[in-house]
């Protein structure tokens, strides 16, 4: 019968050792690198203008609630007709969404309201005339899908009394990353297009309200 003997050869032994230690820095080293955080904010697409003066009558973005499912840091990202959310904590938002969706609607609805006589506010201050709030019930979508908009709005007086309201839906089509930007790029830059053609139907309807109440002198 032949005995094998268990014992290692000294030589070899070291070896292992140094085998075993270099791959423990090759571990640490890999998890030392994770992927670069990206920061994305929504886009108004509207150039700065400036007014001479501002019109008495003042609209206040009062509120702007979003859904549970977007309220977080990271960009969500979900297929049409899939319950499957997609979370990339390595995309998120540079300021919560809600404000995001807020200084978008202010910038977009600036310019058309003022040609309306009615100056939107870019504080809380008291003074104003009108106040708007925003419940967006839907924005989501994927890169190379359809992405949608559903919201709802009121527009409220002074006293609380409710002088319009109404709800909006809209979609389009996320185009696909392109060399040299990422998928999160083109499905915020179509969230941001979506959240403009909001505002932009909004201001016609914002102008109707308030001068509808001044000719009734209410």
């Amino acid at each position: 019968m032949t005995l094998f003997s268990c014992a290692m050869h000294p030589g070899r032994r070291m070896s292992l050792s140094v085998l075993l230690c270099l791959l423990t820095v090759l571990l640490l080293s890999a998890c030392g690198k994770s992927a670069p955080t990206r920061y994305y904010l929504l886009e108004s697409g509207e150039k700065p203008f400036a007014a001479p003066s501002l019109p008495s009558t003042s609209l206040r973005i009062a509120h702007v609630g979003i859904p549970g499912y977007l309220d977080r840091q990271a960009v969500v990202s979900r297929s049409d007709g899939n319950p499957l959310l997609d979370v990339n904590n390595f995309d998120i938002w540079a300021e919560p969404l809600e404000q995001g969706v807020r200084r978008v609607l202010r910038e977009v609805l600036s310019q058309p309201l003022l040609a309306g006589d009615i100056a939107v506010q870019t504080t809380d201050d008291a003074g104003w005339k009108a106040a708007l709030l925003v419940d967006i019930l839907r924005l989501d979508g994927a890169p190379g899908e359809t992405v949608r908009l559903e919201a709802r709005w009121s527009l409220l007086d002074s006293a609380d009394r409710v002088m319009a309201r109404g709800s909006f839906a809209d979609s389009a089509a996320c185009p696909a990353a392109q060399p040299g930007t990422t998928a999160t790029s083109s499905l915020v830059g179509t969230q941001s297009l979506l959240v403009q053609r909001f505002g932009r139907a909004l201001a016609p309807e914002i102008i109707r309200a308030l001068h509808g109440r001044r000719h009734t002198g209410d």
